[in-house]
């Protein structure tokens, strides 16, 4: 039985028993800067007194258009148009509907074909989850997901852990170019990956081909946006601009229900009207309580460079885990960037006696939250992925944590503390 949360402080939570939890997943991956942050709350408690709700086709709100100011300015090349919705998963379903209006409206209707990768996951709402490559989060389903736009999936080649440049060019021929409308892609991969990232030239020959055939490049950047792996973006990494970027956890870092779709200026061109206007809203999509929080999230991210911090306390953490891979034959590698990262674990029985959920029940045991991740055998790995915020010594104690965690299902001695895995990971 779950335990029963009582409060949450910075990198720890704690439970109505008095126990201690060292987030290092950060939720849900989505509690960017720790739990509980006055700047943050003390701006929502602000807001509340002012005005909590106001539709969107009725009022405009400060917080709102203050926070569309700065993701335009952070945004990559000419990103410049922002939608609002409540979660990752709505706002891929608003990149989705995008893409079919804009060929729509330009006259190509065989232009219907979405393609993904296998492994990804793009959330959990129909049209998300029928574009996911998650075989297991869309286990009986099918008859939910049958009539969804058509989605066509890109797999890696036989030991590799992503698609590379000639498996998604061998697609994009498979489907033929005339009838492909959008590629969705995780510039940085999730939980169903375990962080693994796209390689940068894949990224780049992505953009030349969606350049070439005319079709979006739509980067779910849900997860890895605003920070997470030591750059604003997780495109960024391959130097390019997609037509279309999702946001939702970097934006919200946890503290209340907001995404967005940032659209550049040929889409919006294309769209031909105002893209709010043509694209389906929601009831609570935008709100100013909302707003205000994601204002001070973003604001609290530039003011204290976070993701320059992200990019070195990843530095930190990698070397970490690579500690404990030498210690634990259990860990097959150690995936990610910035504080994206995950350890990956052998399949094998003889070498790993349990699955990812086992060790995140034995984390949980040592006072340590980790997420479990990976769709295949090959792929089997926990997230570990702390608030970006997360100082040296937290990051220390998460992995004498970890450490300890990992003892319970493949006996080692345990260490003292962790610089004996910054030694041993070099």
């Amino acid at each position: 039985m779950l335990p029963v949360v009582s409060h949450a402080t910075g990198v720890y939570v704690y439970d109505q028993e008095g126990l201690e939890y060292l987030d290092g997943c950060s939720g849900a991956i989505n509690v960017n800067l720790g739990h509980s942050v006055p700047e943050v709350t003390s701006r929502m408690h602000e807001q509340i007194d002012r005005a909590c709700y106001a539709y969107r086709t009725q009022f405009r709100s400060q917080p709102l258009m203050r926070l569309t100011e700065l993701l335009v300015e952070l945004a990559p090349g000419d990103l410049k148009h922002v939608e609002y919705c409540n979660s990752g998963s709505e706002a891929i379903e608003m990149a989705l509907r995008l893409a079919t209006l804009i060929h729509a409206r330009a006259y190509r209707p065989f232009k219907c074909t979405v393609l993904t990768e296998e492994p990804s996951y793009h959330g959990m709402t129909a049209g998300a989850l029928g574009a996911s490559g998650h075989p297991l989060r869309r286990r009986h389903l099918t008859p939910l997901l049958a009539n969804q736009a058509t989605v066509s999936r890109v797999r890696p080649k036989h030991g590799s852990l992503r698609a590379g440049v000639h498996d998604w060019e061998a697609a994009i021929e498979r489907i033929g170019p005339a009838n492909l409308s959008a590629v969705l892609i995780e510039p940085v991969g999730g939980a169903s990956s375990g962080a693994v990232p796209t390689a940068p030239e894949t990224l780049r020959r992505l953009r030349e081909l969606a350049d070439q055939h005319q079709f979006l490049l739509i980067a779910d950047e849900v997860m890895s946006g605003l920070g997470r792996t030591g750059r604003w973006f997780g495109c960024e990494h391959a130097g390019i601009t997609p037509d279309v970027i999702v946001l939702g956890k970097g934006i919200s870092a946890g503290f209340a229900p907001i995404a967005a779709l940032l659209a550049s200026d040929k889409v919006a061109d294309a769209a031909g009207q105002p893209l709010g206007t043509v694209l389906f809203g929601h009831t609570m999509a935008g709100t100013p309580l909302s707003a205000a929080a994601g204002l001070a999230v973003v604001e609290y991210l530039k003011a204290h460079d976070v993701p320059a911090h992200a990019a070195e306390a990843g530095e930190r953490l990698h070397e970490l885990l690579q500690g404990l891979r030498q210690r634990h034959r259990v860990i097959s590698d150690v995936r990610g960037v910035g504080m994206q990262m995950a350890l990956g674990l052998h399949s094998d029985a003889s070498r790993f006696p349990g699955t990812s959920l086992d060790l995140v029940e034995a984390a949980r045991r040592e006072g340590l939250l980790l997420y479990p991740s990976g769709v295949t055998p090959a792929l089997e790995s926990v997230m570990v992925a702390p608030p970006l915020v997360s100082t040296d010594a937290e990051l220390d104690e998460l992995a004498v944590r970890l450490d300890r965690a990992l003892t319970r299902l493949s006996p080692a001695a345990p260490v003292a503390d962790a610089s004996q895995l910054l030694s041993s990971g070099c």
